[in-house]
């Protein structure tokens, strides 16, 4: 026999838990590290000419999201890190949320003294702050910050050294040998594992009056790395202490762990061995608010982060503007999935005297499930890796037919190239390179028949938008340049008007903080007309957009869903609309001594006018108003595919319905579930495309999205289906088998040469040199006007201040130091 291995003795066996133990609390104090750089790249942002100087600098101001409050963050942040401005809003919501909630707990009446404990602290400056932006209601608060002791002497260390940071406490104490190693009147330090109750409930009992004091417990994403039950415990225990209320903001998975972004998020975090614990147990905002009443907290509040987005309490529409001008941001459907997998809870022992929120679920659809077969060809490696891009049904000149999903989003930025996907299993041939448009995201690509495809628009940064236009010849498979937009737009969008070669495009953007109005007609032989409208819609970009029929062939109708309002929430309001074409007149033209000329053809503006459908309860998101879908339509019917929605996340079990516009009124018919033989597939319909081919066919190309600063998800393959309406309605015993689809394969990527008229529309008349006006400014209506006329003036004699006498070597050494580089340009002017 074999001898038996020794036993290891109990001491050492708690040794070796006590060591796993220790390094699963180093790695869940790591995550602070990340966290606490991105809140100071929200805050913190220092003209290029104070940056050399910073660290003597201490009264320069956070000038990003906060532009006039005292920078307090680079204290426990040596080294700026920029985020990406997806990382940047992210983190602004979640920090205006937590303060929105302080400052309403700070701000009630109470006869008792205020305690605002911050468990798992971190290196949050929230204490700071508070107090410079509520100093009266702060006048007899206590701030509490909690975390593991190793943290908590760090983050002591930092403020005892610190004047900006003593300068809150006043008269202070400093321990080693107890868990209070920080006290004073206005502010305390607890080194205690939130696993160990007794010694935080020990400190609190030191520190205040229990019965006369009122808590409010925040816990920012900190006790969800705990074990689930240690987790629950802090929440019941916190519950038992009188008047209290607990601020609870953690992840949550509203549409299960296989999501595409949830999937990424709990992969981020397994592979940092920080595995978020609650979240399996408790997915939903509903199970949360069960979680929180059966450990003793009988009121609560409830929001998903994207509910806190349009909700005035945390966020006024104003605040929401003066966020673009901030900061050029257009990464709105990840916006909306990461807010939507992140709540907030508010509980309170006693009962409020008013009713609070409580996040509401989207309502379940009552309609049929439409089931057809898929075909889903994975990409292999990083191949059809594309997301917001265009594609298009176009043919070789043998006749075969492929699809081409052109520019977008890649993996390593915006290519000037097309991705070529074959259809059926029969080879084709490869597509030469062309020359056409250069790369962009956000435009639109619409086919008009024969006319061609019309490609409108777009941008490279959302500053930088396009404003050129082009055909995609059908017959020779080539780019042709036709007349430009009046205005560069990105996130319009683009109907073609039933079966002519027209097209009608609504809203969009113009830059990163305005929005078009305007609807434009677009007529390949005439080019771009503005239409005359009647009750328009508010300003809107990445709406649905969609041309449901024709009466005669200057009468169209259709309607208008979804897209952002200026200030970023989800238009909840449908729209019909009809659009009556004027014709040309022609007219005598009167020249000069009242002598006749030629005839001159006039055109009137055509006229689109726009019904309201009657709204449905204000404060249910509608499952039709949804920003940056796609619609297509077939046999009568609209297939409506992916997007966001308003508050929370949609549903991939409604990625993708099939609807019936009738006198007026946009209706859900169906749920479309594609099958194949391991259940219902669901394709990721984030910045992905759809294009129609075949009889009722409709093929699935690219998709993805940067899943905040988790990892960016990429779909996995390209899917097709078959949709055939008469299957719809058909009695049961009736139905025909549904049809087996094409499969749609990646085949290559081809390069998009930019054309040499891509710059410019080609004009047969010569340049000719034109004198730049110099003008006087005297006021500002004067410059208003210079603005709107758009053309090159030089400003004279205007006071610019003492940059043009002060702007010298030795000005700039005195105000910048030395070491700084600075590139001071010449002009004569």
């Amino acid at each position: 026999m074999s001898p038996k291995p020794p036993k290891t003795a109990p001491s050492a066996q708690k040794a070796q838990k006590a060591r796993g133990t220790q390094a699963l609390d180093d790695l869940i104090m790591a995550t602070n590290s990340s966290s606490i750089v991105s809140k100071r790249s929200v805050v913190r942002y220092i003209p290029t000419y104070l940056a050399c100087r910073e660290e003597r600098a201490y009264h320069v101001k956070e000038r990003l999201y906060y532009p006039n409050e005292p920078h307090y963050f680079r204290f426990f942040v040596k080294k700026f890190q920029r985020r990406a401005p997806l990382i940047n809003r992210g983190y602004h919501l979640r920090l205006k949320v937590i303060d929105t909630l302080v400052r309403r707990f700070l701000q009630k009446p109470s006869p008792r003294k205020k305690v605002v404990v911050n468990l798992g602290c971190g290196s949050d400056v929230l204490p700071w702050q508070c107090e410079v932006r509520y100093p009266e209601s702060c006048r007899d608060v206590t701030f509490v910050d909690v975390d593991y002791p190793d943290l908590i002497q760090k983050k002591r260390q930092i403020v005892l050294e610190t004047p900006e940071l003593q300068g809150l406490l006043g008269a202070w104490e400093a321990s080693q040998d107890s868990p209070i190693v920080l006290k004073s009147q206005k502010y305390c330090q607890v080194g205690c594992d939130l696993r160990q109750l007794a010694t935080l409930q020990t400190c609190l009992d030191t520190l205040f009056d229990m019965p006369n004091t009122e808590f409010l417990f925040v816990a920012e994403v900190s006790i969800t790395y705990m074990d689930t039950e240690g987790a629950d415990g802090v929440i019941s225990w916190a519950s038992a202490l009188g008047h209290a209320e607990f601020c609870l903001l953690e992840q949550i998975l509203p549409d299960g762990p296989e999501h595409p972004f949830a999937h990424t998020m709990l992969k981020h975090f397994n592979k940092l061995n920080t595995q978020l614990k609650s979240v399996h147990r408790y997915p939903t905002v509903a199970s949360q608010k069960n979680r929180f009443e059966s450990l003793g907290w009988p009121s609560t509040e409830s929001w998903t982060l994207w509910e806190t987005w349009s909700d005035d309490l945390f966020m006024t529409a104003a605040e929401r503007r003066a966020l673009d001008a901030v900061e050029a941001f257009d990464e709105w459907e990840e916006f909306a999935l990461f807010a939507s997998h992140y709540f907030v809870m508010l509980a309170s022992t006693p009962h409020p005297e008013v009713n609070g929120h409580v996040s509401r679920p989207l309502a379940e659809l009552d309609v049929q499930s439409y089931q057809t077969p898929a075909n889903t060809s994975v990409y292999e490696a990083s191949r059809g890796h594309r997301r917001f891009g265009a594609a298009m049904l176009v043919e070789n000149p043998d006749g075969q037919a492929f699809i081409s999903h052109n520019f977008g989003q890649g993996p390593n930025g915006r290519p000037s190239s097309e991705d070529v996907y074959r259809i059926s299993s029969q080879p084709v041939t490869s597509v030469s390179s062309r020359k056409g448009p250069s790369g962009r995201v956000c435009h639109t690509l619409t086919d008009l028949g024969s006319a061609g495809a019309l490609l409108a628009g777009g941008r490279a940064s959302p500053s930088t938008a396009f404003k050129d236009c082009w055909l995609f010849k059908k017959v020779f498979n080539t780019w042709e340049r036709v007349q430009d937009l009046p205005t560069p737009l990105f996130r319009h969008s683009v109907t073609r008007l039933s079966s002519s070669s027209l097209a009608l495009l609504a809203g969009g953007r113009t830059n990163h903080v305005q929005t078009s109005a305007e609807y434009l007609l677009f007529d390949p032989t005439k080019g771009w007309i503005k239409c005359r409208t009647q009750s328009a819609p508010p300003s809107l970009y990445g709406a649905t957009f969609v041309c449901t029929g024709s009466n005669g062939p200057r009468t169209f109708e259709g309607f208008l869903a979804g897209g952002n309002l200026e200030d970023g929430i989800v238009n909840q309001i449908v729209y019909t609309w009809k659009l009556e074409l004027s014709q040309s007149e022609v007219r005598p033209s009167q020249g000069l001594n009242g002598l006749m000329c030629a005839p001159a053809y006039v055109h009137k503006q055509h006229s689109l006018s726009f019904v309201q459908q009657t709204p449905q309860d204000g404060r249910a998101p509608s499952i039709l108003s949804r920003f940056g879908s796609i619609a297509v339509q077939s046999n009568g019917y609209i297939l409506l595919f992916g997007g966001v929605i308003k508050d929370v996340q949609l549903p991939s079990a409604y990625d993708i319905l099939v609807l019936k516009a009738e006198e007026g009124h946009v209706e859900v018919i169906a749920r479309l579930d594609g099958t194949d033989g391991s259940g219902v597939v669901r394709p990721f319909m984030i910045g992905s495309s759809v294009v129609p081919y075949g009889h009722g066919s409709f093929a699935i190309v690219g998709g993805g999205a940067t899943c905040f600063s988790m990892g960016t998800y990429w779909a996995a393959g390209s899917h097709s289906f078959h949709f055939d309406a008469s299957r719809l309605s058909a009695q049961s015993d009736t139905v025909p088998p549904p049809s087996q689809p094409e499969p749609v394969k990646y085949l290559e990527t081809v390069e998009i040469t930019a054309s040499d008229k891509e710059n410019a529309v080609q004009s047969l008349a010569p340049v000719e040199k034109q004198a730049i006006p110099r003008v006087e400014v005297e006021t500002a209506e004067q410059f208003q006007k210079i603005l709107e006329a758009g053309k090159p003036v030089i400003i004279v004699g205007s006071d610019i201040g003492p940059c043009k006498s002060a702007w010298s070597a030795e000005y700039l050494v005195n105000s910048v130091g030395p070491e700084c580089k600075v590139c001071s340009p010449q002009s004569p002017l």
